[in-house]
């Protein structure tokens, strides 16, 4: 029983390190069709300038993780501004963002002082405080904690603001029917820099709040996020709940598979691949348009 529960709480933390990631990823495909292939690397690129100003200038951590965080949302308002609008498909500007992934990862591997170990302890005012889970065996971190909560108050708030406020209408409907919304008086030049500001926002939050769970450590972060990408799959890129489910059963797979199979080797890694070829099957045996239907309600 002990092993159980320790299994579970060691998923529920992993699948809400994805959901976390994927959030990002769905409000902005969700808004403007666009597959944003920057988000990890402009997390990355966040967490490793709050890291700097903490870590290397001794800033107070939470004014340093602010910083972090305000650079990504000044730049998801200047990427919005200068290279989306000017692009006249989602398609060209799902290019760009990968454009923007190996510039934020060169910049990360440019700067002599973020690179000079694989990884940078990162901790956060809570690190080191632990709680002890009765019957588990197991104690969770501090950190643990605050990013589980947060993937809870964040998924709350998206859910909120897309379903409750006068934004999140504008947003639903630029996604739904562009033309129609133009018609109503909602101009998509207002509404796209708020999501892409959001979501980059997102991203740099994802990356500081991970990196005192797991490093500052840019390969395994943009795993993460690949890992991230897959879920999103599962709620065809515009669920947020579907997103958050599929966050928790990778997550679940993988640590069943890593504690209750180990001498399966590579199981674990190929659990992505797995879902994503589920999600397909799914989709082939399913209509695409009824899924999609269905997926939109639930956003």
């Amino acid at each position: 029983m002990s092993k159980l529960l320790q299994t579970i709480i060691i998923g529920t933390v992993t699948g809400s390190l994805y959901s976390l990631l994927a959030m990002g990823m769905v409000l902005v495909y969700r808004t403007t069709g666009v597959l944003n292939i920057a988000h990890g690397g402009v997390g990355v690129l966040a967490g490793f300038v709050a890291w700097g100003l903490v870590m290397l200038r001794h800033w107070p951590y939470y004014v340093g993780a602010l910083a972090g965080v305000a650079l990504t949302v000044v730049l998801g308002l200047a990427f919005e501004r200068f290279v989306a609008r000017r692009m006249t498909s989602a398609g060209s500007v799902t290019v760009a963002t990968l454009g923007l992934f190996l510039i934020a990862q060169g910049v990360v591997f440019a700067v002599p002082w973020w690179s000079n170990n694989s990884a940078q302890v990162f901790p956060s005012p809570y690190t080191g405080r632990t709680v002890r889970i009765p019957g588990a065996d197991y104690a969770v971190s501090y950190d643990q904690i605050v990013l589980v909560a947060t993937v809870v108050v964040l998924f709350v708030g998206l859910r909120f603001l897309l379903r409750r406020t006068r934004l999140g209408m504008a947003m639903r409907a630029v996604s739904d029917d562009p033309s129609a919304s133009r018609l109503m008086g909602v101009r998509d030049e207002l509404v796209a820099p708020v999501v892409w500001a959001m979501a980059f926002g997102i991203a740099a939050l994802s990356v500081i709040l991970i990196a005192p769970v797991n490093l500052l450590e840019n390969t395994s972060i943009v795993a993460y996020t690949l890992k991230a990408l897959a879920v999103t799959f599962v709620g065809g890129l515009v669920s947020l709940p579907l997103t958050v489910v599929g966050a928790l059963v990778l997550a679940m797979l993988e640590a069943f598979t890593q504690i209750y199979a180990a001498d399966i080797r590579g199981l674990p890694s190929a659990w992505p691949f797995l879902l994503m070829v589920g999600v397909l099957v799914i989709r082939l045996i399913r209509p695409t348009r009824a899924l999609d239907e269905q997926a939109l309600a639930s956003a």
